[in-house]
């Protein structure tokens, strides 16, 4: 399936090739052994600048975008200041659209309102998802969420999630997500996408209650 943009289609991508060429911007940051990923090191090492802009989710309603030429991501100053889960997410993201898109974004565009329409023109949720799935696998990688699940849960978390509860499971995320300083939904997202039928059980009874799943059942 591809997507036909102004400037042509961007790609099918697995998820295998998404997960290797972020495992590769890793390595090549030597940040493949850490577990808190230092996202400007990221943009240093693939020479990305980032620049703060005022208001710009208000006025745009986006959190973040990479300009034409792929050299600098703007992103909301307010989420930038305070170093956030979702600037480093928005970050994240839009380092899988120069990883995986350099080659589909339209050019001769000029002005920060002509870019933005552009690129939400152009960037279908196909191109979206691709660039979530790199950013998922950029900050929370497979390896160091098992192993963090793991220690959680009594050594297993696979045979060991079933005994916690809701809110056991809440408190959980946040402990996680604070240690790959990403929101709860992300690392939520990050276990469906690892354990696919226990990320779909747990998330039904975070978003509901137990007693609400086990009645499903």
């Amino acid at each position: 399936m591809i997507y036909l943009g102004a400037d042509g289609g961007i790609p099918e991508v697995s998820k295998e090739e998404i997960i290797g060429r972020a495992e590769a911007v890793l390595k090549k940051c030597r940040l493949d052994n850490e577990v808190l990923v230092d996202i400007e090191t990221v943009c240093d090492a693939l020479r990305v600048n980032i620049l703060p802009v005022a208001d710009l989710f208000r006025c745009f309603h986006i959190d973040a975008f990479i300009s034409a030429d792929f050299r600098t991501i703007y992103v909301d100053e307010g989420e930038f200041r305070k170093s956030s889960p979702r600037y480093r997410f928005s970050v994240a993201h839009e380092l899988g659209h120069f990883v995986l898109h350099r080659d589909y974004y339209p050019s001769g565009v000029s002005g920060l309102r002509e870019w933005v329409d552009a690129s939400c023109d152009l960037l279908s949720a196909w191109a979206e998802n691709q660039a979530n799935c790199f950013a998922g696998n950029l900050l929370v990688p497979e390896d160091k969420l098992i192993q963090i699940l793991n220690n959680e849960f009594g050594g297993s978390f696979a045979r060991n999630y079933w005994n916690a509860s809701p809110a056991e499971f809440e408190r959980i995320f946040a402990r996680v997500g604070k240690k790959f300083m990403v929101s709860e939904q992300v690392i939520l997202r990050r276990m469906q996408d690892i354990f696919p039928g226990v990320g779909r059980d747990i998330f039904y009874i975070v978003k509901n209650s137990w007693r609400s799943y086990v009645n499903k059942k």
